[in-house]
């Protein structure tokens, strides 16, 4: 009963998440932050506004009668009068591209600075965005660990307790010596095999929730038990190679990796068609680097950017979520490149690479 409370919190949490409110169950609270809020103000049109057409155009207005009325005061000859009409002119067209070019700079700085505020904009809803992705892949691991440990734990024990009750009246019927229990006993044999067939179920669904390898034995570890068993299920040979790794590595890049390393070989599975994934994972620098290569038939570079590719893009935000990077390259030949870059300088904690 309690497993099934805890479950259906859990779910109020994601249902008031994807609904925006401001309460969450079980002391988690977020604060809901007003939409206009911290934003950038943008001006919604970049155009000269009127007061400064209308100065423009009183200089400008100045300046034409001004210079009339004092042409008109200057005696001329016949010669004079023609060179003047020309003069006049001139001035006219100088006059007109001076307040077309002011009036357009004006315009032009208006846009630049719209633009500016535009950019401000966007790059805040990246932000805002980036991180309300880190924060619902938090939940989501959280929720998930603590599933499978529920699982593993509560249900486990259950499983085990039947287990050895069934053990136990196999053992007392069969001390009986009485052949026509044999029929009962086979039954008792049977329910006992499925009982050990449902706990490895449990182990299995548990571990895909959640690997306790990756929380207790490091992302190594993990990496190298997730390949044994992409490998038993899909025929496909899946090679790791580890450089120097840390003992210890941050829990948020160690589910960042472990979660970018399983979508990249559910991609490899689905859609490459390769016979062979070789891995490389090392950390050199500060930096940790993780390399999947497959000699399948290539990705379409149209692919990475095409918003129906959900599993590239959340790729793509794990990597982010931690500082990185991904990058992904079709090399010379046929296959796929998958190439994870995290710099480990961001971290507060410093990680200690071994001598």
């Amino acid at each position: 009963m309690e497993f099934l409370t805890r479950l259906g919190a859990s779910n109020r949490v994601w249902n008031a998440i994807v609904k925006n409110t401001a309460t969450f169950p079980q002391g988690i609270s977020v604060v809901k932050e007003s939409s206009r809020a911290r934003r950038p103000h943008v001006d919604p049109k970049p155009v000269p506004r009127l007061g400064m057409v209308v100065f423009y155009g009183g200089v400008a207005s100045f300046w034409m009668i001004a210079s009339n009325r004092w042409w008109m005061r200057v005696p001329m000859d016949s010669f004079s009068l023609s060179a003047g009409m020309w003069l006049q002119a001139l001035n006219v067209v100088l006059t007109t591209a001076i307040l077309l070019f002011c009036v357009l700079r004006h315009a032009y700085n208006g846009w630049r600075i719209a633009e500016k505020h535009r950019s401000a904009v966007s790059e805040h809803a990246r932000q805002q965005s980036r991180r309300l992705s880190s924060r619902v892949q938090t939940l989501r691991e959280e929720d998930r660990a603590w599933i499978a440990r529920e699982i593993h734990d509560e249900l486990g024990q259950l499983l085990t307790g039947i287990k050895m009750q069934l053990r136990l009246v196999e053992d007392r019927l069969g001390d009986r010596g009485d052949r026509t229990l044999n029929p009962l006993i086979d039954k008792l044999v049977e329910s006992s095999e499925m009982v050990d067939t449902t706990i490895a179920s449990v182990q299995r669904i548990a571990a895909g929730l959640r690997p306790s390898s990756l929380d207790h034995l490091g992302l190594a570890t993990a990496l190298n038990e997730e390949a044994e068993q992409f490998s038993h299920r899909t025929g496909i040979p899946c090679v790791v190679k580890f450089g120097k790794v840390p003992e210890t590595l941050p829990a948020a890049i160690n589910t960042a990796v472990f979660r970018i390393f399983q979508e990249s070989l559910t991609n490899v599975a689905r859609h490459a068609q390769a016979h062979r994934i070789e891995v490389a994972f090392d950390v050199s620098g500060a930096v940790l680097e993780l390399v999947i290569h497959d000699d399948g038939i290539g990705i379409d570079p149209s692919a990475i950017d095409h918003p129906k590719s959900l599993g590239l893009i959340g790729m793509i935000e794990r990597a982010e979520s931690v500082g990185g990077w991904i990058r992904f390259e079709q090399p010379s030949g046929k296959g796929t490149t998958v190439t994870l870059t995290i710099p480990l300088s961001a971290f507060e904690h410093p990680i200690d690479l071994g001598p």
